[in-house]
C-alpha cells in the first residue's frame, strides 16, 4: 500500500482531526486567560494602614485597662473601628464580613462604632463573627 493510497484511506477522518485540534488549543487558552485574571497583584496604601493600626492600637490599649478585649475572625478587637450597614436593612456588620460585599456602595451606611450603630437602631448581624 502506497503513502497515496493511506492518505485517500484516511481523508474523511481529517475534518474530526482539525475540529478536535483546534478545540483543544481554545481550550488551553482559556485556562491561560482565567489563571493570569486570577493573580492580581494586591494594594494597600499606606496611609489607610497607618490610620487603622492606630485605631487598633488606641482601642486595644482602652480594653486592655478595662479588661474585656474579645477578639473576632481577623483577630482584632471586636469593638474596633467603623461598621457598615444598609439602608434597607437594620443590621451592621464589619468591613470585612461577607455580607457588606452583597450591599451597594450607594446603600451603605457608615457607623464609627458599634455604639453609633446600635444608637440608630441597627442590630449585630448574626453571620460576622466577632459581633455580638
Amino acid at each position: 500500500m502506497s503513502i497515496r493510497e493511506t492518505l485517500e484511506k484516511i481523508k474523511p477522518i481529517y475534518p474530526v482531526l482539525l475540529i478536535v485540534i483546534l478545540a483543544s488549543i481554545f481550550f488551553a487558552l482559556g485556562r491561560i486567560s482565567a489563571l493570569k485574571e486570577q493573580n492580581e497583584p494586591l494594594k494597600v496604601a499606606q496611609a489607610e494602614t497607618t490610620q487603622t493600626s492606630n485605631v487598633i492600637n488606641s482601642v486595644v490599649e482602652s480594653n486592655t485597662k478595662v479588661g474585656t478585649t474579645t477578639q473576632n475572625q481577623g483577630g482584632l478587637p471586636a469593638q474596633a473601628g467603623e461598621v457598615i450597614g444598609s439602608k434597607s436593612g437594620k443590621k451592621y456588620y464589619f468591613p470585612w464580613c461577607g455580607t457588606v460585599k452583597r450591599i451597594k456602595p450607594e446603600n451603605q451606611v457608615h457607623f464609627n462604632s458599634i455604639e453609633d450603630a446600635k444608637k440608630a437602631g441597627f442590630t449585630a448581624g448574626g453571620n460576622c463573627k466577632g459581633l455580638q
